[in-house]
């Protein structure tokens, strides 16, 4: 019966009303072509249209910006879907439509970048109908954009005034996933990060501000290879960092830019152990590392080089 109904509805947007685009989850549905590459968007055409009602929440009559972010992948987030949106929306500031599945850290950086009276956060659930609409396109390699350096920055320091924060950096920290399902780094000795004033962090157990604090107190930054990446946009040129990288180097600070943000180190381990969660991309590069001697020498190298 849902099948049936899902369908029907499908129909409807397809051939019903007199909307230019019609937004139902990640389908839209428009008159017009999309000339942009976002695979984030499914498009749909619309075709003649029958004059019949439909169940949909009107926001004809303005021009918006469309900003569908259907992960909680912080870096895919960052990377693929709001900088190159970013990139456009400064030079020709609209209000945003969002659809983020209810994400709050996503809608409190968001929230702090663009001011709220702007932005519209979408129900997944429900269907909207807009006579205008902004489709920026996907990316992913940062360095593809001559200025990204500079607009990374620009981000970090409308961030950190937004929530009245100050770099002050004297601290060490290391982040190893622990609180997440992979990547973890194992068995980390307390005595050794106690001896090196490191401390431990959870970062995605924070709110926005307090993550933002945190960071912008590291002074050095350890931390597991994954989306973390995110975190180097909120570090400065001189604040040391290592990612710790299972079986071989993977890392996508390297490889789409955000390296270039901090003084960036890798260091390769296969002490591992492989994570019972699914994997979401080679097995081997999903594992869990284990602290040992040679980690705690590169962050021993770390800090000291700061020093």
């Amino acid at each position: 019966m849902h099948k049936i109904k899902d369908f029907f509805q499908k129909w409807l947007f397809k051939f019903a009303g007199s909307a230019s685009y019609i937004l139902f989850k990640d389908q839209l549905y428009s008159k017009n072509p999309i000339s942009v590459k976002n695979d984030r968007v499914h498009y749909a055409r619309r075709w003649s249209l029958l004059p019949i009602d439909l169940e949909v929440e009107n926001l004809e009559g303005e021009e918006f910006y469309l900003l569908i972010i259907h992960t909680d992948n912080i870096a895919h987030f960052f990377h693929d879907v709001f900088f190159p949106f970013y990139l456009e929306w400064r030079k020709n500031k609209k209000r945003v439509c969002v659809s983020i599945k209810g994400n709050t850290f996503q809608r409190e950086f968001l929230e702090s970048i663009i001011d709220p009276k702007d932005l519209i956060f979408l129900d997944y659930d429900k269907a909207y109908a807009f006579s205008k609409l902004v489709v920026t396109p996907e990316g992913r390699d940062l360095k593809i954009y001559p200025n990204f350096q500079e607009i990374c920055r620009e981000i970090k320091t409308i961030c950190f005034a937004k929530h009245s924060i100050s770099e002050i950096r004297n601290k060490n920290l290391i982040y190893g996933r622990n609180e997440l399902s992979r990547k973890n780094l194992l068995n980390i000795d307390q005595a050794f990060l106690k001896a090196n004033h490191i401390d431990q962090v959870f970062l995605s157990k924070l709110s926005f501000k307090d993550y933002l604090q945190t960071l912008a107190n590291a002074q050095t930054f350890t931390y597991m290879v994954g989306a973390g990446v995110f975190n180097l946009l909120f570090l400065s040129d001189d604040v040391k960092v290592l990612e710790i990288n299972p079986y071989r180097n993977n890392s996508w600070a390297q490889m789409f830019g955000l390296s270039t943000l901090c003084d960036f180190n890798v260091v390769i381990s296969n002490n591992l152990e492989h994570s019972t969660a699914a994997a979401q991309d080679e097995l081997i590069l999903d594992s869990h590392v284990n602290f040992d001697e040679r980690i705690a020498a590169e962050i021993t190298k770390l800090i000291s080089s700061h020093n």
